[in-house]
């Protein structure tokens, strides 16, 4: 059965990046840009869960809350200039929390990264 991966980013750029990314590591992409579509992605018990910390049709702390209940390994992004923001995700929950600009430049060392650590709790 082929690991899912959530995607709560509505910026199209990186929504495409992203589940380019997953897809070449053999993740399904589910989109969630609503409440309505992010629990049906995380019914899908996701590997990981990408969540942007600027999401503006979502509370991104609910959704890192939901994604970690529902078993994800969530990787947060937002900007570097709101650092507030980046500890808050860290503090619901978040296995990694990064900057936009590093999320652009090592994202699919980031879902490799997320994935191994997933592999290792099944174990």
């Amino acid at each position: 059965m082929t690991q899912t991966i959530a995607i709560v980013v509505s910026d199209l750029m990186f929504q495409s990046r992203i589940d380019a990314a997953a897809r070449s590591l053999g993740l399904a992409p589910r989109i969630a840009d609503t409440a309505v579509s992010l629990a049906d992605a995380l019914a899908a018990r996701p590997a990981v869960a990408v969540i942007d910390l600027h999401e503006r049709a979502l509370d991104p702390t609910a959704a890192i809350i939901d994604a970690k209940a529902a078993g994800a390994r969530v990787l947060a992004f937002g900007r570097h200039t709101e650092p507030a923001t980046l500890r808050a995700a860290r503090d619901a929950g978040a296995d990694l929390v990064v900057p936009r600009s590093q999320l652009a430049e090592e994202l699919p060392e980031l879902l490799r990264s997320l994935m191994a650590l997933e592999e290792v709790e099944r174990r």
